[in-house]
């Protein structure tokens, strides 16, 4: 069966840092910035200096030895359209005001032959286990700040909601969030109104 997941998570940048040490471990692993080249093959980087963008294509030639992407005229871009051979790292990062934003690696294989999957899920499973191991879940809550805080009723959820055990946070950003715990959040996205803050520091809801 094609495997078809993902795995979120909180870095800061030095929980970054040792992931992708642990990527880079395997010297048939390469990163890409992004899905959108200049080229038709993309320029591939052994160091994470190298990506400018959130979004990083992790891919290794042992999985499928190129990549295929399709010219887009109206930008004079290369879009990837073999991104199933590959673990999409879209990345933790660290904005103004206290927010970290959160991260996941994700895959999706349909489209792969059996043995480029077999590759792919392979490094994916491992990277999982490497997060499972050092990171904690359900240590933080969604909430909304410009809503009342209280327990659910008709029409409106719980705020804050309980904690998320799909979110892993990173040893690093953990201690980050617990070194200013009133102020310091995670949000989805820079311009996001919910937030997640660490469920020890918010009121219990019933």
């Amino acid at each position: 069966m094609p495997m078809n997941s993902q795995l979120r998570f909180v870095m800061h940048p030095q929980d970054e840092r040792e992931f992708v040490a642990q990527v880079l471990a395997d010297p048939a692993v390469c990163l890409i910035d992004g899905p959108r080249w200049k080229t038709a093959q993309p320029e591939t980087f052994r160091t994470l200096d190298a990506i400018r963008g959130s979004y990083c294509i992790l891919w290794s030639p042992e999985d499928r030895a190129t990549l295929q992407a399709r010219y887009i005229p109206s930008c004079d871009d290369w879009y990837c359209q073999t991104e199933w051979a590959t673990i999409q790292f879209l990345r933790s990062e660290a904005l103004a005001e206290g927010v970290l934003t959160e991260g996941r690696i994700a895959v999706g294989t349909r489209d792969a032959s059996p043995d480029e999957a077999r590759g792919v899920e392979k490094r994916y499973k491992a990277l999982g286990r490497f997060i499972r191991k050092r990171y904690t879940n359900a240590v933080v809550c969604w909430c909304n700040p410009t809503m009342p805080f209280g327990p659910a009723v008709p029409g409106r959820s719980a705020n804050p909601g309980t904690p998320d055990a799909q979110v892993w946070v990173g040893p690093h950003a953990l201690q980050w969030l617990r070194a200013d715990a009133q102020q310091r959040r995670v949000k989805q996205s820079c311009n996001a109104v919910v937030e997640a803050r660490l469920a020890d520091t918010l009121p219990a809801t019933v």
